[in-house]
């Protein structure tokens, strides 16, 4: 069986493989191949079938995770194309095998308080401040991913509806929070016009350079406005968005709506999220945002 695994290396090396990936490939066949010479003592692939190979998934799930076993397997499905290939089986019956569900890790989350702090923590005071809190009202009110919120242009924003347009493969609209769209209008009144490198740009969050905000800009706002926040938890765009679909789905936002929200094809996309029902999409979003929520609290009491 060494020859094998040794011309498969040699395959897998023709199409540029990493030297750790190499290795694991190489260490997962080799595990395989004692395995299969043990149990059919054969000296060639010819047994290799479907039910074989169910048998071997079924004892590596005896000691192993399901994430592990599924890498594993697909280290097997390599070796066995490369056989195919070579005409040392006549087809990869791993084509046929159904690999191990990896049920979804819980998404880390901000509790509500959390959030409020982390809205709070930026400055009126400075343009940086202004656009610092408009973005994260906006990351917050409306679950954007990073590249959404940073590719939004003054002509995606329907303030006076309190929506939004987020541009993409699956164009979409979004509503927003009264509070975001407050906060933007302040910023785009006193933080963003006088700023602009060039006057015709219409690209609405702007660095110091008076350009379009990067990726790395928004981390270390993030990170920033976090620490200042007394914010303990590990804290990125993906979790304050994560954080707002939880927080949704606990106050009776329904999966079909949150897969709306977020502009997804398919509803498996929204299982590491909660369960809960719900009543209709934009209502349920206004009476369910936290934000929403909290400013009517706020006015209720006269504060």
């Amino acid at each position: 069986m060494e020859p094998l695994l040794q011309e498969f290396m040699e395959w897998l090396k023709l199409q540029s493989y990493s030297d750790s990936s190499l290795k694991n490939h190489y260490d997962d066949t080799q595990q395989f191949l004692q395995w299969y010479a043990a149990t059919t003592e054969a000296g060639d692939l010819g047994k290799v079938n479907r039910s074989l190979m169910e048998q071997y998934r079924d004892q590596l799930l005896d000691f192993m995770q399901p994430s592990s076993v599924c890498r594993h397997l697909s280290s097997l499905k390599l070796f066995l194309n490369c056989a195919e290939g070579k005409n040392w089986i006549r087809v990869n019956p791993l084509h046929l095998v159904k690999f191990p569900e990896i049920p979804p890790k819980p998404p880390e989350l901000l509790s509500i308080q959390e959030v409020e702090d982390l809205l709070e923590a930026p400055s009126d005071d400075h343009y940086l401040g202004l656009r610092d809190r408009a973005m994260l009202e906006l990351l917050y009110s409306s679950g954007l991913k990073v590249h959404e919120l940073l590719n939004l242009d003054i002509s995606d924003l329907f303030l006076d509806l309190d929506f939004l347009k987020v541009r993409g493969r699956r164009e979409r609209m979004v509503p927003v929070t009264t509070m975001a769209s407050e906060v933007l209008q302040k910023y785009l009144k006193e933080g963003r016009q006088d700023r602009l490198r060039y006057e015709a740009d219409l690209c609405l969050f702007l660095n110091r350079d008076g350009e379009r905000m990067t990726r790395i800009g928004f981390w270390f706002m993030i990170k920033k406005h976090a620490k200042r926040a007394g914010i303990q938890s590990r804290i990125n765009a993906r979790i304050l968005r994560h954080s707002f679909a939880s927080h949704l789905l606990e106050n009776g936002l329904d999966l079909t709506d949150l897969a709306q929200l977020f502009g997804y094809v398919s509803l498996d996309a929204t299982l590491q999220y909660a369960h809960i029902n719900r009543p209709d999409y934009v209502e349920v979003y206004r009476r369910c945002h936290p934000g929403i929520v909290g400013v009517v609290n706020r006015d209720q009491n006269g504060s």
